[in-house]
């Protein structure tokens, strides 16, 4: 019995230190405000970074937006996160760049992705 029980509690200990051991997981998406478009307008979300890609929502101005946190230029193919540390002035300054585009998260749970330039990061 005391062989059970110490077996049971050498077990409980690794789970413990395996548990303590593992970084905790940041939130999977940032927020962010729609912005700099007509009030009678929206902003399209396209399932690919090109004003060419199919158009799989649209969001008016002040709408809540879901950003994953990756930005890409397409004009240089080059990536680069928005999700880290930073003021949202110095975020979107990086995103409203030319030829910016943000991966979002639709209501529906579709990625998608829209010009940096129209959203403003929290």
């Amino acid at each position: 019995m005391q062989a059970v029980f110490r077996l049971m509690l050498a077990a409980a200990a690794v789970t413990a230190v395996t548990a303590a051991s593992v970084p905790a997981q940041a939130s999977a998406f940032t927020g962010g405000t729609i912005t700099a478009i007509a009030p009678d307008d929206a902003l399209n979300i396209r399932k690919w970074p090109s004003t060419v890609s199919r158009i799989i929502d649209a969001y008016p101005l002040n709408a809540p937006i879901s950003l994953t946190g990756r930005c890409k230029d397409i004009t240089t193919n080059v990536s680069f996160r928005i999700d880290g540390p930073g003021s949202a002035s110095w975020k979107y300054s990086r995103m409203k760049q030319a030829y910016v585009w943000c991966q979002v998260m639709t209501d529906h749970a579709e990625l998608g992705w829209a010009r940096g330039k129209y959203i403003w990061p929290e």
